[in-house]
């Protein structure tokens, strides 16, 4: 591309970045773009900063998909849409409670952080981070491609790893009767990619939790799981006041889900 023209090369960039898709000062450098190229653009009208590292086109507004695509992509970032974003997206999570702000919940690698222009972006307001290592290994097992017809294709957590993330963030980032009510949505989960995923979960309490709420709403699939290959720790797990201790999975639920 360095043999074209400024304005060759910018109509050859923005026809790269459709509307709404960030584009990172490293990708455009990738692409002969100098950072007095890029005051040039600037100054003509042709894009503007997001903020630190991070520029769009004029005119649009960065969305959730594209500023995820541009991470996975631009930044080969390991960030992913998490818990109930990730159902959210899969048309999972209708239900929310009346006068909660929607959270955006969102994995990524330990040691890897989010950049500035990203958080501060009006769908980052209420942010939420897991860290994936911590989860999961290996840290993309279970992840799908999500693609809506006007968004961005992105890798984000299947709705098997986004309950399991769910359960981690409880109580004191998630609600339990939320819970319920997702993972009495969860009719159709994939018996294989669910007993992957138990297996690949690190966190006791996570697979605790999810096992207590499945065997309380009793869909179908959960007869299928073998619990023997599962890891489940040892000894009783106290994560909320005034609960019960589940009879199989030793672990403090509401009421309504150890009866």
């Amino acid at each position: 591309m360095s043999d074209k023209s400024p304005a060759t090369r910018i109509n050859h960039i923005l026809a790269e970045c459709p509307a709404g898709m960030p584009m990172t000062s490293a990708w455009l450098a990738s692409r002969q773009v100098s950072p007095q190229l890029l005051q040039r653009y600037k100054n003509s009208g042709w894009l503007k900063p997001l903020g630190r590292g991070a520029w769009i086109r004029v005119g649009t507004e960065p969305t959730l998909a594209a500023s995820v695509y541009a991470l996975q992509r631009q930044q080969e970032l390991m960030v992913y849409p998490a818990a109930r974003t990730a159902l959210g997206l899969q048309g999972r999570a209708h239900y929310l409670p009346v006068g909660v702000s929607p959270v955006l919940q969102l994995s990524i690698h330990s040691n890897k952080k989010l950049p500035s222009w990203f958080i501060r972006q009006p769908f980052a307001r209420n942010l939420r981070v897991l860290n994936a290592s911590a989860l999961f290994t290996p840290i993309f097992a279970g992840l799908v491609d999500w693609h809506h017809p006007r968004e961005f294709p992105v890798k984000i957590s299947s709705p098997e790893r986004a309950m399991l993330e769910y359960c981690y963030l409880l109580p004191k980032y998630a609600d339990f009767e939320e819970a319920r009510q997702l993972m009495e949505g969860l009719t159709a989960l994939r018996i294989q990619l669910l007993q992957s995923m138990l297996q690949a979960c690190r966190s006791i309490k996570a697979k605790r939790l999810f096992l207590s709420l499945a065997d309380a709403v009793g869909h179908k699939w959960y007869n299928e799981l073998n619990l023997e290959v599962v890891e489940l720790g040892a000894g009783k797990r106290s994560v909320m006041k005034n609960g019960l201790i589940h009879p199989e999975f030793d672990i403090t639920v509401p009421e309504n889900w150890a009866n």
